[in-house]
């Protein structure tokens, strides 16, 4: 049977960012939902170092998607970006709808914002498709608990926006959002390009997480010690055809980030459906 290949996303240690990509090639990683274009020196060497370590970069991250969808000439540098490390994409990690994580519980955007986020994002999805590059969206929970006339933010972005927009769906925000990651992953299948997995003790009190309070660790949990269906979802990610799966998280608990990680990795392996 086909298994997937482990990646992570953040999980970033102090000093030479080289000792934790050794660190966690070791573990059995294959990749970062990364690239190291902010990293100091000459790119071409860091990328060779990167890649001698048997590891891949998955994806890089916009910024302000609105203001970048007025300019084009910057989309092609983020193109030629991806040319470089080697990968097909590009992420929009969040938008209106997730301001109660900084504003607190409740403020979610107006549907006026939203709007004018779903006009960005479609411009964006034709300018970089123009370049050979798939504009993908990273999902929190609010998408799937606010809604506006009716409707889920997720679907106003799935079916309001260029069809050739992706996911890079996280199940461990679906499940917080109250949704089966699995039965959503099976929804939105045509439409998720790459998968990120984080795991909660609970789903109500990472809706309350707010970056002001580093001390607390808001239901995180490194993955296979929390509620998440780890392995229905890394079993439907085979079937829909998933190369990699992320690991996630956002703030430790008990563990420190290695450890956590090792972690993460280690209940990964127990499951026989990653390589």
């Amino acid at each position: 049977m086909k298994k997937l290949k482990p990646a992570w996303i953040g999980f970033v240690g102090e000093g030479d960012p080289f000792t934790c990509y050794e660190k966690y090639a070791k573990m059995g990683f294959k990749a970062m939902d990364s690239d190291l274009s902010r990293m100091s020196g000459d790119r071409a060497e860091n990328l060779k170092r990167f890649t001698d370590l048997g590891l891949k970069c998955l994806s890089t991250w916009l910024g302000d998607f609105r203001k970048l969808s007025e300019q084009p000439d910057e989309v092609k540098k983020y193109a030629e970006t991806c040319n470089f490390y080697g990968y097909d994409n590009v992420t929009i990690g969040g938008s209106s709808v997730i301001s109660s994580f900084w504003l607190g519980p409740g403020n979610n955007g107006t549907y006026e914002e939203i709007m004018l986020d779903i006009e960005a994002m479609d411009k964006l999805v034709k300018l970089f498709e123009a370049e050979g590059i798939h504009l993908l969206y990273h999902n929190h929970f609010q998408e799937f608990t606010v809604e506006y006339k009716g409707v889920s933010v997720m679907d106003y972005y799935l079916t309001q926006i260029d069809q050739r927009l992706k996911l890079k769906l996280d199940a461990g925000w679906v499940y917080v959002g109250g949704v089966c990651p699995v039965e959503y992953m099976e929804k939105a299948k045509e439409r998720i390009h790459l998968l990120h997995v984080k795991d909660f003790t609970d789903i109500m009190t990472p809706r309350n997480f707010m970056g002001s309070d580093a001390e607390s660790d808001f239901g995180f949990t490194s993955l296979g010690t929390g509620g998440l269906d780890l392995k229905g979802v890394l079993k439907k990610a085979i079937e829909i055809g998933m190369e990699y799966v992320i690991v996630e998280q956002d703030r430790t608990r008990h563990l420190n980030w290695e450890d956590s990680l090792l972690c993460s990795y280690l209940n990964l392996k127990e499951t026989d459906l990653i390589e």
